[in-house]
């Protein structure tokens, strides 16, 4: 593999990260809140509060955000996932 080529992906990545969330907000918005939710009833889980897990999951998922930093959070987590899963799971020549 060559360093151009190399260089391409890193902008690719890059360019996903840094356009994605201006060109396609929701679907980076959406993706993200299912990461987020699965992040957070994750301890629930593993204490073995399964009830506490499905709210928490439920809530984070599901109910609508209460602030302006839990959108762009979401959005920023989305674009992040997205743009590391890109990056290792493009074939490279």
């Amino acid at each position: 593999m060559k360093i151009g080529e190399i260089m391409s992906y890193f902008l690719g990545l890059l360019k996903y990260v840094f356009k994605g969330p201006f060109t396609n907000p929701v679907a980076f918005y959406i993706f993200g809140g299912t990461i987020l939710a699965i992040l957070v009833s994750i301890p629930h889980l593993l204490e073995g509060n399964f009830v506490n897990m499905a709210l928490t999951y439920f809530m984070t998922k599901y109910l609508p955000p209460t602030s302006l930093w839990q959108i762009i959070k979401q959005t920023m987590l989305g674009t992040l996932v997205a743009g590391l899963k890109w990056f290792f799971l493009t074939p490279r020549m």
